[in-house]
């Protein structure tokens, strides 16, 4: 769900990064905040894994998914972390069915809101408890930068407002919220009131 628009809805690069992913013809780059970046769903990614897995970005390969942590620290066993994921799926599947996406559109549930006031109150529920469960499992870890510092980062977090959701990238993290885009529509209404713990990265 990382790769395939759920979750986010581009992919911040580094400078090394680019070097590498120059060899992939079919990506697609888009310079936000003086950042090079890609749009999810990421274009390698084959349903199954990522084609270009060697290469991946730092972004990426800092990724942690909270299920399997869980798994590793002995708090969920293998069926139960299969179950969630399963459950996460099933949540996304439901919105999918009761919120009119466009077609290709990332759900990209690490920009939420809270849902919007012209949903059905199924379609509103529907919608948090999507959020919450991944936020919950998927959105809360991610691997140390190994070169942060005490300063900011300079990549940013966040973004212009688009309906209901922010533009929110999967961003390395000691990111810093930026409301500048190419076009910029106004500052974000605050999170939705839903117990979570926030990704610090962008995936």
């Amino acid at each position: 769900m990382c790769c395939n628009g759920t979750l986010f809805n581009y992919v911040t690069l580094m400078p090394d990064d680019m070097a590498k992913l120059k060899k992939y013809p079919q990506l697609r780059f888009k310079e936000r905040n003086g950042q090079g970046t890609f749009n999810e769903p990421c274009v390698l990614h084959t349903g199954k894994g990522c084609s270009a897995y060697d290469d991946r970005p730092a972004t990426c390969s800092r990724y942690v998914c909270g299920v399997l942590l869980l798994v590793a620290k002995d708090e969920l066993t293998e069926l139960e972390a299969v179950n969630v994921i399963k459950e996460g799926r099933a949540l996304v599947d439901n919105v999918k069915e009761l919120v009119p996406f466009a077609p290709g559109e990332p759900l990209a549930v690490s920009t939420w809101e809270a849902a919007p006031e012209e949903f059905s109150d199924e379609a509103k529920l529907a919608w948090e408890r999507t959020a919450y469960h991944l936020q919950k499992y998927f959105l809360q870890t991610l691997k140390p930068d190994p070169v942060a510092t005490d300063d900011v980062h300079p990549i940013a977090e966040g973004g212009v407002t688009t309906g209901k959701r922010v533009e929110r990238a999967h961003a390395p993290p000691r990111a810093r919220a930026s409301w500048t885009d190419a076009e910029p529509r106004g500052r974000a209404r605050p999170a939705p009131a839903v117990p979570r713990r926030r990704a610090g990265d962008e995936g």
